[in-house]
C-alpha cells in the first residue's frame, strides 16, 4: 500500500514539473530603460499626489524581486549588452548589440576569444524561426537604439544606424511602433514595401486603422516626444501602441514575442530630469497595465518587466532636506515639480536660440519662477550655449546646458541625483503568469534570459540557431573562391563561385541570389568587418553546390 502511495506522488510530482515547465503561448518582455528602483518610489508619490485615488502602481502586485544585471567586463552596465543578455543568455560589452563579446582583462564572466563578434541569435529572431510566431517591437525612441535594436540587430557599434536600421528592416518583424521617421530610407520603405509591410510614418489614423501584420508606425523624425510635450491627436502612447499591438500579433495561432520598451525613462534621468522621468515611468506603468489586462484575458501569455540597468539613481531627499525630511508634507514635495512644463532637455533648445536678456521669461513661462542672476550666469557657461556673452575658451563646463539646466531647476526641489550616468544597482523583476511560474530573490541576468527561454520552449535551442544562421563565410564556402567588395558605407557585397555557379550575398539583407536568381532567407545576413567576415546561413553552401 505505502509503495502504490509513494509511486502515485511520484507520478503527480512529475506531472505537476511537467505542467511547470510547459512553454506559455505568447511571452512579453518589458523594459523601462533605466529605471532605478528608487524611482519607482517617486513615480508613485507622485501618481497619489495628482490623484489620491491611486496609491499603487500597476506593477506593484507583481514585483517579485531584483536582478543583478551588467556588462561582460563592467559591473555598471551599457543598455547594448544588457539587454543583449535578456534576448541572447550572453553578457556582452559596451556597445556590442546581441554579439559576442571581446575578451579583455577583467572580465565578469568567461568569454571565448576565438567567437569575438559572432552574431547571437536572439529570441526574437527564435520565435519566428523556429515557432512561426508573430513578433513586435514597441518603444519610444528611434527603432535602431540599442534596445529595439537588441531584438532584432547585430553589430559592435550601437552607434551604427547605417549598419542596424537596414537590419531591423529584413529581419521579418511583423510589429514594429515607435520612432525614427528619418532612419527609415526611402529603400528601406520600397523593401519592407515589396514584402507586403504597410509603413506608416506620422501618420496617426493609418496607425489606428490598420488591421493587419506586418506593419512598421513611426512617429518623429527622431525619437517620439516625451509624455509631457507629446499631443495625442498626433503621437500615440506607449500605453495605446502596446494596445495595438497586442491585438495585432495575437491573430497568429502559434503566439507570439512582444518587447515593450519604456525607452525615454532612461533619456529623462540622463538628464537629471526627474519629473520626465517619473512621467515616463508612469506611462510605462500603463502600458504595463494594459498588457496586464490582455494576459489575464488570454490565459496563456507570461509577461516580465525589467529595466536594464539604472541611470542617474533619483533620489527623493536631498542636501535641502537633512534637517526636517521627516516633517515635510506630500503637497511640499511634489508641487514644486507639479509647475514644470516641458522637459530640461525642450527648455536648454529654446534658450540657446536667444539672449540670456530672455531666459527670466522662458523660465517663469516653463518652470514658474524667475532665475537668480546667479544662475543666469552659471548656465552662461555651457559649453554647447553659443550665444553666450562670456567668450568659448572661458566656458570650461564639461556638461550641457540641459544637464546643467537640470541642477538650476532641480536645486530648488527635493529630488537628488548622484550621477549623469548609469548606476551599478540591481533593478526590479516584476512578472505575470497564468500559472504563477516566476522568479524571485536576486537572479542574474542570464537567469532572466534561461526563464524566458523556458517560457518560450526554447531552452537549448539559441546557441544551436546561432551557428546554423550565423556562420562565418570562410566556413560555409571553403574551399570555393570569394571576393568581398565595398559598395559604399556599411554596405558590403560577397560573390561566391563554384563550378559554372555564382552566388551574390549583401550585408544586412535576407536574401542571396544563386545565377542571378533570388532566394529569399529567414534570417539576416550580417557583416562584421572587424573580422572581414559575413555571417550567414549553413544551407546556403547546398544551394550553390546545385545551382539553385
Amino acid at each position: 500500500m505505502k509503495r502504490a502511495v509513494l509511486i502515485s506522488l511520484l507520478f503527480f510530482a512529475v506531472l505537476g514539473a511537467t505542467a511547470q515547465e510547459k512553454a506559455v503561448k505568447n511571452v512579453i518582455l518589458m523594459i523601462p530603460d533605466g529605471t532605478s528602483t528608487s524611482l519607482l518610489s517617486a513615480a508613485r508619490w507622485y501618481q497619489t499626489y495628482t490623484d489620491p485615488s491611486r496609491q499603487t502602481l500597476f506593477l506593484d502586485p507583481y514585483i517579485r524581486g531584483l536582478v543583478r544585471t551588467s556588462s561582460s567586463d563592467a559591473p555598471i552596465g551599457d543598455s547594448a549588452p544588457t539587454t543583449s543578455c535578456y534576448v541572447t543568455g550572453q553578457p556582452s560589452q559596451t556597445a556590442f548589440i546581441s554579439t559576442y563579446p571581446v575578451a579583455t582583462g577583467h572580465d565578469l564572466v568567461p568569454v571565448d576569444a576565438t567567437r569575438a563578434y559572432q552574431p547571437l541569435a536572439t529570441l526574437l529572431e527564435a520565435a519566428k524561426i523556429l515557432q512561426g510566431k508573430s513578433t513586435g517591437l514597441v518603444f519610444t525612441c528611434e527603432f535602431p537604439h540599442a534596445t529595439p535594436a537588441d531584438c532584432s540587430a547585430h553589430t559592435y557599434n550601437r552607434g551604427r544606424y547605417s549598419m542596424i536600421a537596414p537590419q531591423m528592416a529584413h529581419n521579418h518583424i511583423d510589429v514594429v511602433m515607435g520612432g525614427g521617421v528619418k532612419y527609415l530610407t526611402e529603400k528601406l520603405q520600397a523593401d519592407l514595401k515589396a514584402e507586403g509591410c504597410r509603413v506608416f510614418l506620422d501618420d496617426i489614423d493609418g496607425f489606428r486603422n490598420c488591421g493587419t501584420t506586418p506593419v512598421w508606425a513611426l512617429f518623429g523624425e527622431t525619437s517620439m516626444p516625451y509624455t509631457l510635450e507629446s499631443d495625442p491627436a498626433k503621437m500615440p502612447s506607449l500605453a495605446e501602441m502596446t494596445v495595438k499591438a497586442l491585438d495585432l500579433l495575437s491573430k497568429n495561432e502559434n503566439g507570439f514575442f512582444l518587447m515593450v520598451e519604456g525607452s525615454k525613462v532612461d533619456w529623462a534621468a540622463h538628464d537629471n530630469d526627474a519629473k520626465n522621468a517619473i512621467l515616463e515611468f508612469l506611462e510605462f506603468d500603463k502600458a504595463f497595465g494594459e498588457a496586464l489586462k490582455f494576459a489575464e484575458k488570454d490565459g496563456n501569455t507570461a509577461i516580465v518587466v525589467l529595466p536594464d540597468h539604472g541611470t542617474g539613481a533619483v533620489t527623493v531627499g536631498n542636501a535641502k532636506s537633512n534637517h526636517g525630511y521627516d516633517r515635510l508634507s506630500l503637497e511640499e514635495i511634489m508641487s514644486p515639480i507639479d509647475n514644470y512644463k516641458i522637459s530640461t532637455w525642450t527648455m536648454s533648445e529654446k534658450m540657446k536660440d536667444v539672449d540670456t536678456s530672455e531666459w527670466p521669461r522662458l523660465f517663469e513661462t516653463y518652470f514658474g519662477f524667475v532665475p537668480q542672476q546667479s544662475e543666469i550666469s552659471y548656465l552662461a557657461t555651457a559649453r554647447d550655449y553659443n550665444k553666450s556673452y562670456i567668450p568659448k575658451e572661458e566656458r570650461k563646463s564639461n556638461i550641457s546646458l540641459t544637464k546643467m539646466l537640470s541642477q538650476v531647476v532641480y536645486g530648488r526641489t527635493y529630488f537628488g541625483f548622484t550621477t549623469f550616468g548609469h548606476t551599478i544597482e540591481n533593478v526590479f523583476l516584476a512578472m505575470y503568469h497564468p500559472g504563477d511560474d516566476v522568479l524571485s530573490g536576486c537572479p542574474t541576468n542570464i537567469d532572466v534570459h534561461s526563464y524566458l527561454c523556458r517560457q518560450m520552449g526554447l531552452t537549448g535551442k539559441l546557441s544551436g540557431l546561432s551557428e546554423e544562421i550565423f556562420a562565418p563565410h570562410q566556413e560555409v564556402f571553403k574551399g570555393f573562391e570569394t571576393t568581398t567588395d565595398s559598395l559604399g558605407v556599411d554596405n558590403y557585397r560577397l560573390t561566391v563561385r563554384y563550378k559554372k555557379n555564382t552566388l551574390v550575398a549583401d550585408s544586412y539583407s535576407n536574401y542571396v541570389t544563386v545565377n542571378k536568381k533570388r532566394i529569399n532567407l529567414e534570417s539576416v545576413i550580417v557583416y562584421m568587418d572587424k573580422k572581414k567576415t559575413f555571417y550567414l546561413p549553413k544551407k546556403l553552401r547546398e544551394y550553390i553546390e546545385v545551382g539553385k
